[in-house]
């Protein structure tokens, strides 16, 4: 099927309050983990460096206006919508570098989370940054189709849902070893969101959402295997502080 095709089956209002509240359950999902975790660590004797505000800030400001372009969509503002189209291109340029960076700065500081090892984490987030921007393009190139365009920009705000699920107190309560199971699932269980509701409300999946979730389930195998790699390995060697005795 294509590109037209698809967006003409699945074109009109049936998605808008779908796809709003799908951005709201999602941005909760990154305060619900962020939130908590950042105030205990700005509030630490130690505090925290100046680029994981600015990490911080970047990604939120994106998640909000994440949120606020389905509002303005579902309001019939589109023209708004188009013209802070801009400001989210503007900030995903600035948050994939930065975020790429954070990752990097967290290893050489050694603020690892406990559940996963220096090279997981550099694998994990390196991975997920690539592949977020991969889809983000791939949904700006298709900007003037929007049953493509809302459902790959869904799909790649599910894929960076994994740090904050990982920080969730409720998530944390099952123990160490569990984070990680757990979170990967909750984020699959996200992923599947879409998909659903388009087998509920058009019998079946529209490529952008089938897309979407695949991308997403592999990227949960492919942390591992890039974390065991060499490169990765020897990369990240050079990276971890010495430890001290």
């Amino acid at each position: 099927m294509t590109t037209r095709e698809s967006a003409l089956r699945f074109s009109g209002e049936r998605d808008r309050p779908f796809m709003a509240v799908m951005s709201v359950v999602l941005a909760a999902v990154f305060v619900a983990g962020f939130g908590p975790s950042y105030a205990r660590n700005v509030t630490s004797p130690e505090g925290l460096p100046l680029w994981v505000h600015l990490h911080g800030l970047v990604m939120a400001a994106w998640v909000l206006l994440f949120v606020v372009q389905g509002v303005l969509i579902r309001s019939g503002a589109r023209a708004l919508h188009q013209r802070l189209g801009l400001l989210s291109i503007a900030l995903v340029a600035i948050m994939v570098p930065l975020g790429s960076a954070t990752n990097v700065l967290c290893i050489a500081r050694g603020a690892i989370p406990p559940f996963f090892t220096p090279a997981e984490l550099f694998a994990t987030d390196q991975l997920d940054l690539l592949v977020f921007a991969a889809l983000y393009a791939w949904a700006l190139i298709l900007r003037r189709s929007p049953a493509w365009h809302k459902r790959l920009l869904a799909s790649a705000l599910v894929l960076l849902t994994y740090p904050a699920i990982a920080r969730m107190g409720v998530v944390r309560q099952f123990g160490m070893d569990l984070i990680v199971p757990i979170s990967v699932a909750l984020v699959l269980v996200l992923a599947l969101l879409g998909p659903l509701h388009d087998l509920v409300r058009y019998r079946r999946v529209h490529p952008a959402f089938a897309w979407g979730a695949a991308i997403v389930f592999l990227a949960q195998p492919a942390h591992g295997l890039l974390a065991a790699s060499a490169p990765v390995q020897a990369l990240v060697a050079g990276l971890v502080p010495p430890q001290r005795g």
